[in-house]
């Protein structure tokens, strides 16, 4: 029985210095978890980074707080490290800047306090001069500049935006008054356009009938172009005699024209003659025909005064030989202008 109070007595002290071990390592994890946050926070916060010291004079410390974040073309480089006030009342700002940014700010650069977005947190923002100073060093006093407030700029957008209201209350009434132009003008829009409605709908009537006069004329134009193309077809096969016909006629007329020329030669050669006839034999005709008629005349004379013979001839009748149109002689009786 004393046996197993001993053995249960050592086993809890075995227990009770596992647990402090325990308690004193997991007591030194956590303090080296510690000194590690420390360490990261310190270096997040620049302890272990080289920095310099520059100044600048605000006229107020609205929109600035310790710690807030410098920046370079948006570049974190440094961090707002004390606000304070002087006698003369105006705003001392500390800043602190990583030394390697140091060539990349000049002495104459401009610190500006600006947002990073419309809605986002103030930042002082560097913006670098001419350069001809060199850059920045211990100590440098910096120009600044602040950007309007959001409410600032409201005002002005607001004083901007008053008589444009002005106007638009202007106009608002003017399109309101039911005497104003613009009434009068629409309401005449809409009676213009009910009398559009209607032209549409008679145009729309007028179409169909186009529509329906020019399927008819379609149909006539086709009769009509059959027509032409039965008639073109007879006018081929005629163009095709003819064709045929001319070129005889361009065959013969060669001997057609010989013929001619000899016809017109003989008509010359009968004329001539005829002239010559005319001219020398003709006259001697004539007289030896006249005194054959007076020969003549007088055996009728002493014949008619024969009694038996008188009562069978008629009366006696001068005659006149003529020229007639084909070149003979005919008798025609003399005129007695006396009776």
């Amino acid at each position: 029985m004393t046996g197993e109070p001993l053995k249960t007595g050592s086993e809890m002290r075995r227990n009770l210095r596992n647990v402090e071990f325990a308690s004193r390592v997991f007591l030194a994890i956590a303090v080296v978890s510690l000194c590690a946050a420390v360490a990261l926070l310190a270096y997040h916060q620049g302890v272990f980074t080289r920095t310099i010291r520059v100044y600048f004079y605000a006229g107020t410390a609205d929109g600035m707080n310790k710690g807030m974040a410098v920046k370079l073309v948006g570049f974190k480089v440094g961090s707002l490290e004390q606000i304070s006030i002087d006698r003369d009342l105006r705003v001392k700002v500390e800043l602190r800047v990583d030394a390697k940014y140091i060539p990349m700010i000049d002495s104459e650069a401009t610190v500006r306090l600006t947002k990073e977005t419309l809605i986002g947190a103030n930042v002082l923002e560097l913006r670098n001069g001419s350069g001809d100073k060199g850059p920045i060093a211990e100590k440098t006093i910096l120009r600044y500049e602040r950007e309007p407030a959001l409410e600032e700029i409201v005002a002005a957008l607001a004083n901007q935006l008053q008589p444009m209201v002005g106007e638009v209350r202007q106009a608002t009434a003017y399109f309101s008054n039911p005497d104003s132009d613009f009434r009068q003008a629409v309401r005449q829009l809409n009676r213009t356009a009910a009398t559009l409605a209607e032209a549409g709908v008679e145009m729309k009537r007028l179409i169909v009938i186009a529509t329906d006069r020019v399927d008819k004329g379609e149909m006539r134009l086709r009769q009509v172009l059959d027509t032409t193309d039965g008639l073109l077809k007879e006018a081929s096969s005629s163009l095709a005699v003819l064709d045929s016909s001319l070129r005889k006629v361009d065959a013969a007329l060669p001997g057609i024209a010989t013929k001619l020329d000899a016809s017109l030669e003989s008509i010359r050669v009968t004329s001539e003659a005829m002239r010559g006839i005319l001219t020398d034999e003709l006259p001697s005709i004539v007289g030896e025909a006249g005194a054959l008629v007076s020969d003549t005349g007088e055996m009728v004379r002493g014949a008619k005064r024969s009694w038996p013979v008188r009562n069978l001839l008629p009366p006696s009748q001068e005659l006149q030989l003529r020229l007639d149109s084909g070149g003979g002689l005919t008798a025609h009786p003399v005129e007695n202008s006396g009776r």
